[in-house]
C-alpha cells in the first residue's frame, strides 16, 4: 500500500495579524472506460472484483455519488505545501487500501449508514459527492525541523463535497459494540453537516415549547461552586431541558444552564435555543433506552423529543432513534 499526504495547513503569524492559508489542488483525470462521469471521473475503477465494481456503479446510478478506492491515482491529486509555524501546520495522511476489501467496506457502510435512509434523501445529499475508501487516515502537526506531534488516527473526515473513510481491512472484524459506537459517531457528525448545508431542516415548533428568557435556578454554598438541588433539577426538566450527552456519565456542566462565580452564567454568552436542540440530538443519538425513559417521564421533554423524531420521520423518512438502538 502507498501513503500519500492529502492536505497540509500552515499558519504564518506576525505581530500585526495572523494569516492562515489552506491550499489544496485536485485534478480530475479520466482513468479508464466505460462510464465517463462529469467532472473527469470514470467508473468503475480497477482492482476490485467485478461484483464490487457493479455495486459501486449501482450506488452512482441510484445516488449520484462516486465511491473511489484507487485514491492515490490521477483521479484525485492533492498538492502539499511545505513550511512551518509556531503553532504547527496540520498535515493529513492517507494510506491506500487493498481493493480486495472494497466489498467489506461497502457492506459496512450499508449496515451503519445507507440502509437507514430512503434513496431520495441519499440522492439529494445524504451521501457526499465523493466517497473515498482507504486503509488509514491520520493527521499530525508539523513544527518544522523534524518536530511533529503524534499521529491522530481518524475513522472518517467529512469535507465540503466528500468524505474520507478508513479501515478497509478492519471493518469486517468489528464486534457489535465497536460497530455501534462508530456508527453513532459518523451519523451524528453527518447529521450536523446536513443541517449546516441545509440538506435537512430543523423543526421550528421545537423552540416554541420552553421558556428561553427566564434563567433557571442553581444553588451555591460558597459563591463559587454551583449545583442543582433535586427540586431545581426537576424544575429544569419540567421546563423541557435535558443535558448534553456525556460518554463519561452525568455532569452538571452539561446542563443547558450553568451559573458561575461573579454572577455570570452560560445563559448569558451561549445561545440556549441552539444548545437545547443540539443537546436533544446528542441524547437521541446516544442515550440508552433506560436513559430515554428517565427523560420522557417529564411531559415537556417528551413533547420536544417527539417533535424532533416526528419531524425527521415525516419530512425525510429518517428514524433517528433506530440509528442509535439497532
Amino acid at each position: 500500500m502507498k501513503t500519500r499526504n492529502i492536505i497540509s495547513l500552515f499558519a504564518a503569524i506576525s505581530s500585526i495579524m495572523a494569516t492562515v492559508s489552506v491550499v489544496s489542488c485536485s485534478k480530475d483525470v479520466p482513468v479508464g472506460d466505460p462510464v465517463e462521469i462529469t467532472g473527469g471521473y470514470v467508473l468503475p475503477q480497477s482492482g476490485a472484483s467485478d461484483e464490487d465494481n457493479a455495486r459501486i456503479m449501482e450506488i452512482y446510478e441510484k445516488w449520484s455519488s462516486y465511491v473511489l478506492y484507487d485514491v492515490d491515482s490521477v483521479d484525485v491529486y492533492w498538492k502539499q505545501i511545505s513550511g512551518n509555524a509556531s503553532s504547527g501546520g496540520m498535515v493529513y495522511i492517507f494510506k491506500e487500501g487493498d481493493p480486495k476489501y472494497v466489498g467489506d467496506m461497502l457492506d459496512y457502510l450499508d449496515e451503519i449508514w445507507w440502509h437507514y435512509f430512503p434513496d431520495e434523501f441519499l440522492q439529494k445529499g445524504g451521501i457526499p459527492f465523493r466517497v473515498y475508501l482507504v486503509e488509514e487516515y491520520y493527521s499530525y502537526r508539523d513544527w518544522g525541523g523534524g518536530q511533529t506531534s503524534a499521529p491522530q488516527y481518524m475513522d472518517y473526515q467529512i469535507n465540503d463535497n466528500s468524505i474520507m473513510l478508513s479501515g478497509m481491512s478492519q471493518v469486517a472484524s468489528y464486534d457489535a459494540d465497536t460497530k455501534r459506537a462508530k456508527k453513532v459517531a459518523l451519523l451524528s457528525d453527518l447529521f450536523t453537516n446536513w443541517i449546516s448545508k441545509s440538506i435537512i431542516g430543523t423543526p421550528s415548533e421545537f423552540y416554541n415549547v420552553s421558556d428561553y428568557n427566564t434563567e433557571p435556578e442553581m444553588t451555591t454554598d460558597d459563591g463559587y461552586s454551583y449545583y442543582y438541588t433535586d427540586e431545581q433539577l426537576k424544575a429544569l426538566r419540567n421546563r423541557g431541558f435535558i443535558p448534553k450527552y456525556n460518554s463519561y456519565g452525568y455532569s452538571v456542566y452539561d446542563e443547558i444552564y450553568m451559573a458561575y462565580s461573579g454572577g455570570t452564567s452560560s445563559w448569558t454568552y451561549n445561545d440556549p435555543r441552539s444548545n437545547d436542540f443540539n443537546y436533544y440530538i446528542s441524547q437521541i443519538f446516544h442515550a440508552t433506552e433506560e436513559q430515554v425513559a428517565d427523560f420522557l417521564q417529564y411531559e415537556t421533554v417528551k413533547t420536544k423529543w417527539n417533535i424532533i423524531l416526528d419531524y425527521y420521520k415525516d419530512n425525510y423518512g429518517i428514524d433517528l432513534r433506530a440509528m442509535a438502538t439497532e
